[in-house]
């Protein structure tokens, strides 16, 4: 019981590793030999949780799980695409996309500028032929449907990413597979430990054709994740070339982090996180000094960054974010496993799990390296703190001579209320979080974020709103500015216990549970609707692509604290 590594691991590493057994092993399909996931009436299978568990397994040594992991190990690999002359080559197909197509797409010929403008073709001449529709009687109720039927044929055509494939997810899985042939290929099979050879070989060779052609951008998280496996198959393999490619690459991700002191993905505690916790394995199996030294440079420097925009008194992170899934970080991000392993048991005792707690398995086998400043900050109070930082962010579907525009977030972190803003984002990722507040009320932290997405609620890439604010202490200032030809709903998501039958909503004060803001706009008429549940309201403005005067909208805010 429990393999020898598993016994190397601090106690708040095997806490992590049996947490996340615990909940991943009622998910497991052993017919399918994947994770399973389900959502509503559908279940699909996670490729990179199966991975997770595979390691998991390893871990855990228990009879029988070296023939389970292998059997993980073979499904997802099935699940790769092997497609040479295909943009997709070396991915992982996910169940929710639709097949990728082949012969469809000459990337080579095309490249970055046509991809980019295909893009762009695309998201125009939908959005127009959708307001062609509008305008007859008959084709206008099925306006939306239309439009849905155009894009499944689409990506039914050729490969579109994100949308197909994600060539993100190539480093995640692979890195699990470069854990099981660090420790247990004695456990495994040589067939098993071939065939993840092979399988990661194909993938680098489509990652590092990406990281080279630059013809779908690489986030910060997945550089440190492509230097970390360039390095580290560039020795497990005798590849030299891999290995220069890694340090070559590396001096390029940490010059571009440097020269702001800030990650593409700006104040994201989920990306973020990811990059800590990939830059520890930089350090721990990096080949040579330099390396080494890169990764401790922008690890110890991404936790500055990020503890600098965290408040103790409410234990999450103040944006804004240029990239966010959710305001807690206790939900969508792996900071709370982080904190637990740096800060250790006594200090930090909450590890919750949440959708990022499948990579503990992984996170384990890396290293956490928290400066004293830091850790400092996780328990300092923030009593009246005023922040201004500049990052370059990263638009991956924006024009490849202009995909990383100048920014500046501000932000005011106090024990009961903190703000942020942001101002210069191109960026149209639905991630996109351009201005927070929040406030302490007697039945716990509420939250109030800025959004859009088009009228039915679809919150994809393609919408060109672009965000200017600005947060200073309890006053904030948007504008917003639609530059896109079709209906956008730009929307205020204000997240309180029963916060849709107590808040009090009016053009220019907004009457919520222990807050009053007080607005004052340039904007259409607001409306109503209520979230996922009674805990979450939405506050509505509609622009509309044919009304110039709703292109522009303006806010101007004042919160207040009420007792």
């Amino acid at each position: 019981m429990y393999s020898s590594y598993f016994h190397t691991l601090s106690r708040e590493g095997q806490t992590l590793v049996l947490q996340a057994m615990e909940n991943l092993r009622p998910k497991y399909d052993p017919q399918a030999g994947r994770i399973a996931r389900r959502h509503g009436e559908r279940v699909f299978y996670s490729n990179r949780s199966s991975m997770y568990y595979a390691l998991g397994l390893m871990l855990l040594d228990e009879e029988g799980c070296a023939q389970e992991a292998e059997k993980i190990c073979n499904a997802v690999i099935a699940q790769q695409y092997d497609a040479p002359e295909e943009i997709y080559h070396g991915a992982f197909r996910n169940d929710h996309n639709p097949v990728c197509v082949p012969g469809a797409l000459d990337h080579k010929r095309l490249g970055v500028y046509g991809r980019y403008l295909t893009d762009l073709f695309y998201e125009r001449v939908v959005n127009q032929f959708r307001l062609n529709m509008e305008d007859d009687p008959q084709l206008a109720p099925l306006s939306l449907k239309i439009e849905q039927l155009l894009g499944r044929s689409v990506l039914e055509t050729y490969p579109v990413v994100w949308s197909c494939y994600d060539p993100n997810y190539r480093e995640f899985i692979i890195i699990s597979m470069a854990m099981l042939m660090e420790y247990f290929s004695d456990k495994l099979s040589s067939q098993c430990v071939e065939n993840l050879k092979k399988s990661c070989l194909r993938a680098m060779e489509a990652c590092i054709y990406r990281s080279r052609s630059n013809f779908t951008p690489l986030n910060t998280n997945v550089q440190c994740m492509h230097v970390f496996l360039l390095d580290f198959f560039g020795v497990r393999f005798d590849i030299p070339e891999y290995r220069e490619y890694a340090l070559e690459y590396a001096e390029m991700v940490v010059g571009q982090y440097l020269a702001h002191h800030s990650a593409a993905e700006f104040n994201s505690p989920t990306y973020c996180g990811v990059d800590l916790a990939t830059l520890g394995f930089w350090r721990r199996y990096g080949s040579c000094e330099r390396l080494r030294e890169l990764g401790t440079i922008m690890e110890e420097g991404i936790w500055e960054d990020m503890m600098a925009f965290y408040n103790p008194a409410m234990q999450t992170f103040c944006g804004p974010y240029s990239r966010a899934y959710e305001l807690d970080m206790k939900i969508h991000t792996n900071f709370p496993s982080l904190l637990h392993m740096a800060l250790g048991e006594e200090k930090y005792p909450e590890h919750p799990f949440n959708i990022e707690s499948d990579g503990d398995l992984l996170l384990v086998f890396g290293d956490i390296l928290m400066p004293e400043s830091a850790k400092k900050a996780v328990f300092e109070p923030k009593e009246d703190v005023v922040l201004t930082r500049q990052f370059r962010e990263l638009s991956e579907r924006g024009d490849p001579d202009n995909n990383n525009a100048l920014c500046t977030a501000t932000a005011w972190i106090s024990p009961d209320m903190m703000t942020g803003a942001m101002a210069g984002s191109e960026n149209p990722s639905h991630q996109l979080h351009p201005l927070v507040a929040f406030w302490r009320g007697e039945k716990g932290i509420g939250t109030i974020k800025v959004l859009r997405s088009t009228p039915d609620g679809d919150m994809n890439h393609l919408h060109t709103v672009y965000f200017n604010g600005v947060a200073d202490r309890q006053h904030l200032t948007l504008d917003v500015d639609f530059a896109v030809n079709r209906d956008v709903k730009l929307f205020f998501e204000i997240e309180y216990p029963d916060v849709c039958n107590t808040a009090r909503i009016t053009a220019d004060l907004w009457k919520l549970p222990c807050l009053n803001l007080h607005m004052q706009s340039r904007a259409p008429e607001f409306f109503l609707e209520k979230g996922r549940n009674d805990n979450v309201l939405k506050v509505c403005y509609l622009s509309r692509a044919r009304i110039p005067e709703t292109k522009q909208m303006s806010f101007d805010m004042t919160l207040e604290l009420v007792k």
